[in-house]
């Protein structure tokens, strides 16, 4: 196929749905579909959400693709093209990339035309090129799990409005996934249960959460329950190499880990704050040696100071490089010469006078994770008290053969020392902490290098509905919206609040929000049916508990439409309005939702008796009894149908 260069393709629609004819999973296009999106939006909608011809059946030259047209081993860059034709035998193609994206082409010629040759491998064809069509497989899909006919196309319509107007906005898995029947998860957010403390429980969950990433999910890991570093380890007659060596293993997994479409994997990864490791994990991820020698030469604290000092990378001049920091502080001294700004002279001054130049060691590590302390009451009464603060941990190495063994089978499962201690197992206090210093190096580091994060995992268990049920919170997912129970899986999507203003009347049109909230609470639930499950372990809580995330988007849009400044108390005012709407709708629907498929299981027994006990005891968590007493009342006669509602996910 001949293009003059520079020339601008166009797309072929009646030629895409003859190929789209051999994919069942995939809509047609239609004279009506319009919504593209634009920008960084159109690429991603394109790259990470539509339905592809993977196995490359249909491509052929005039294809409009997406692919990589930068491979770099960090930061590859993805783009848009038209094929303008392959060489099978080299199994490449030249492809003439959209002009918007040509700034990241290294090479001249490919920057100025536009034309590049790259392997078929990291070319993809999408067959949803419009945003009607990924809404019509998710609704088709997602309404696939109704129990009849007339169900089934009741809701299609009802979904594919919502979606097609954009008023309600499934995560990317859902998106990705519902309809297209792949064997990838329509959950975002996973946890996982502690960590057992052994070669053989590590490596178990290393080999779930790597499954849980492979097929699109983000994994959240607790690893309170790994021995200290040094604490002897009988078994082997050795010494544990410590609980952050073996999560910087298990973190090494997201740069393994291609997820199901073009991602990679995204983990979160904590530690307790009474943990005996705990300052080596704060420290772990710093990046800057001026923050580990602020640390050195300012904290009172013997083993902090040890820790940033093995961070700390010291490498020391040549005598070519001491000369040329030289020449740099020289040319401050010739008049009127401005080479150099201030700090450039001040920092080659600091060097010199160092003798060397300051990095880091070991910089990637914990990279392939996000991190957080969880924080416990107790150390934040210490913090306000200015108290001493114990690190402990089971003391296993006093323990006899019995005691080792209920160890080994049990301290996973409860996965809190202050749990441990109460149930008459021994614990061994390795150090004793201002509770100050612990909590100023926590903000130090969070402060100049984002992490870690806090988790006040305490009172995550206190308002957290799964009380009812008996389980606990462990962790959250990766973004930290979700505090799961083990095994607890969630799905996400948002409320887009910028389409719930009535632009003339500039106020929020709060009957068409409460109509998306008890479709999109709907929607949610059938994931939970919809979705492919490949640890039984998932399955089970997943459809036990049936948790759904609804969340909003758009928050600012909306008041700018409504003419109201964020922050201000006419702004608070709106914003609580809303977000009670929000609330109070979505557990109203979900109640309903109860009288017609059922409550969710965690809540019901055989027993009557026992299930009234169970309503009582979900209507008496901490976040429950916020709730209007209505709805508390509702819930008493007729249970409901999922067991957490809300989130609102970082956009």
């Amino acid at each position: 196929m001949s293009v003059a260069l520079g020339k601008k393709m166009n797309l072929d629609a009646e030629r895409l749905n003859k190929d789209i004819e051999l994919f069942p999973q995939v809509h047609p296009i239609t004279p009506d579909m319009k919504i593209t999106h634009k920008g960084v939006s159109r690429l991603v909608m394109l790259d990470r959400y539509t339905f592809k011809d993977t196995e490359k059946i249909t491509l052929a030259s005039g294809d409009f693709v997406v692919l990589t047209i930068k491979e770099d081993p960090k930061f590859p860059a993805r783009g848009i093209g038209y094929i303008l034709d392959i060489d099978w035998e080299k199994k490449t193609a030249r492809v003439l990339v959209e002009e918007e994206f040509r700034g990241v082409l290294d090479d001249p010629d490919e920057s100025k035309t536009g034309i590049i040759r790259r392997p078929l491998d990291v070319i993809e064809k999408p067959l949803e090129v419009y945003y009607e069509q990924i809404a019509k497989r998710n609704a088709t899909g997602l309404a696939s799990v109704e129990e009849t006919e007339e169900k089934r196309k009741e809701w299609f319509e009802k979904f594919y409005q919502e979606l097609v107007s954009l008023n309600f906005i499934p995560a990317g898995r859902v998106l990705y996934g519902a309809g297209a029947g792949t064997d990838v998860t329509y959950f975002n957010c996973y946890v996982m249960p502690f960590v057992q403390d052994s070669r053989g429980g590590i490596s178990e969950h290393r080999t779930k959460v790597m499954e849980i990433m492979s097929r699109g999910g983000g994994v959240g890991t607790n690893g309170s329950t790994l021995r200290p570093r040094n604490t002897l380890a009988k078994g082997v007659n050795g010494k544990s190499s410590g609980s952050v060596s073996w999560l910087d293993d298990i973190a090494k997994l997201t740069h393994l880990v291609e997820q199901g479409g073009s991602r990679r994997g995204a983990q979160m990864i904590m530690l307790a704050d009474w943990h005996p490791d705990i300052m080596e994990f704060i420290i772990s991820k710093m990046q800057n040696p001026r923050i580990l020698r602020f640390l050195i030469d300012n904290t009172e604290d013997e083993k902090i100071k040890k820790l940033a000092k093995d961070k700390l990378k010291f490498t020391r001049l040549t005598e070519q490089e001491k000369a040329m920091y030289q020449g740099i502080i020289n040319y401050k001294n010739i008049p009127g010469y401005g080479g150099f700004s201030e700090s450039i002279i001040a920092n080659a001054e600091e060097t010199l006078e160092a003798g060397g130049t300051y990095s880091v060691n070991n910089p990637e590590f914990l990279t392939g994770a996000n991190i957080s302390v969880c924080l416990t009451k107790e150390f934040m009464e210490a913090v306000e008290n200015d108290a001493d603060y114990e690190l402990r941990f089971p003391d296993t190495e006093s323990y006899t053969p019995e005691e080792m063994k209920v160890y080994n089978e049990e301290w996973h499962k409860v996965g809190d020392v202050r749990e441990w201690e109460k149930l008459g197992y021994k614990v061994r206090t390795y150090k004793k902490i201002k509770a100050k210093e612990l909590w100023n190096l926590i903000n130090i580091c969070a402060t100049y290098s984002a992490e870690p994060g806090i988790f006040f995992i305490d009172n995550a268990n206190d308002m957290t509905n799964a009380q009812a049920y008996g389980q606990k919170v462990v962790a959250t997912n990766p973004c930290g919206e979700q505090p799961l129970a083990p095994f607890s899986v969630c799905n996400l999507a948002a409320v887009n609040l910028a389409e719930m203003a009535d632009k003339e009347t500039k106020t929020v049109n709060f009957e068409k929000l409460k109509r998306t909230v008890e479709v999109g609470v709907r929607m949610q639930d059938n994931v939970i049916e919809a979705t492919p499950y490949f640890l039984e372990e998932n399955k089970k809580q997943a459809l036990g508990e049936r948790r759904v995330g609804l969340g909003v988007m758009g928050l600012h849009d909306l008041l700018i439409y409504c003419e109201t400044e964020y922050g201000s108390e006419a702004g608070n005012k709106l914003v609580d309005e809303v977000f009670e709407t929000i609330a109070t709708t979505a557990y109203r629907a979900s109640v309903e939702l109860a009288k017609e498929k059922g409550s969710f299981p965690f809540l019901t027994s055989e027993r009557d008796e026992e299930t009234n006990r169970l309503r009582q005891a979900f209507i008496d968590t901490g976040y429950m009894k916020k709730m209007p007493e209505d709805i508390r009342e509702s819930i008493l006669e007729h249970g409901i149908r999922n067991s957490h509602l809300l989130t609102v996910a970082p956009k």
